[in-house]
């Protein structure tokens, strides 16, 4: 009865629709323009810009729509959570099948990046970061699934551009031995910059959490320990629709996360979340 009142508030307050099934949908990225640079040329410019113009350039270009087509599709993906409550329900999210990356279809390079340029795009586009229990959720259901593939620290050389495109070339590599496609719902490759319930309390860390192994444990359990600017080449940034539906009600991620019923639908945290996106500094 609780958890009726509950969706019917938010449905009368928030005058969602609801639906069927979910509509197959795109985040509201531009078109990449016909001169923008390769994943390549843009990597080699960067490389030796201060950590600041870096998040900017890096902005810029994914704002601007400088990337592979094949991020553009949402991946529809199914679950059965259950509430605060223990009631089950149907849930339906869209991912991207692959993580942020800057470039064309055929030159292209994942690019880690702070957690405040990934939640301006997240913004941009009309998504959400995701959470730990999503980033799970998308390992079990992934089609191409890779062994992490990580370096040893060697002074601050894992938070240089040339170890992200280092990483990023290992991943293709791994993927074209799988028999990878672009498109396909891939995971093991990156730890994910998450949302959590500590955003509250954490306004300058970056909370991270994944990089599974072929036996679906992640090697990176949830960790607030680095400060917000921290990058190094194992981070991604994987956004999900904003839209997502519960029971056939469509519903915000925002507002799942907020409720402190429907919240353990989207995550595996103790309390729900005052504070589910990271602020602009």
């Amino acid at each position: 009865m609780q958890l009726r009142f509950s969706l019917l508030l938010i449905f009368l307050f928030l005058s969602f629709s609801v639906i069927g099934q979910i509509k197959e949908t795109y985040l509201k990225i531009p078109e990449r323009k016909a001169n923008a640079e390769t994943g390549s040329e843009f990597m080699h410019r960067i490389k030796s810009l201060p950590l600041s113009e870096r998040e900017e350039e890096i902005y810029k270009a994914l704002s601007s729509g400088n990337m592979p087509d094949f991020l553009r599709k949402l991946v529809i993906i199914r679950g059965d959570f259950e509430d605060a409550l223990g009631e089950e329900h149907e849930v339906i999210y869209q991912a991207m099948p692959d993580y942020l990356a800057v470039g064309s279809n055929e030159d292209y390079c994942r690019i880690p990046m702070n957690p405040h340029t990934a939640q301006k795009l997240a913004d941009l586009f009309g998504g959400s970061l995701i959470t730990a229990k999503i980033s799970d959720h998308i390992y079990d259901h992934a089609t191409i699934k890779l062994a992490p593939f990580f370096y040893k620290p060697v002074g601050n050389q894992n938070e240089s551009v040339e170890k992200f495109v280092e990483h990023n070339n290992q991943i293709e590599l791994q993927k074209k031995e799988a028999g990878g496609q672009n498109g396909q719902l891939i995971a093991g490759i990156k730890k994910d910059i998450i949302l959590s319930h500590q955003l509250s309390d954490l306004s300058n860390k970056v909370i991270i959490y994944g990089w599974h192994q072929l036996d679906g444990k992640p090697i990176q359990p949830v960790y607030a320990g680095h400060v917000d600017w921290y990058v190094d080449y194992s981070h991604g940034i994987r956004l999900m629709g904003q839209t997502v539906m519960v029971d056939e009600m469509e519903l915000s991620v925002t507002q799942i996360l907020r409720d402190p019923i429907l919240f353990k639908l989207l995550s595996n945290e103790d309390d729900p979340m005052l504070q589910p996106r990271y602020f602009e500094k």
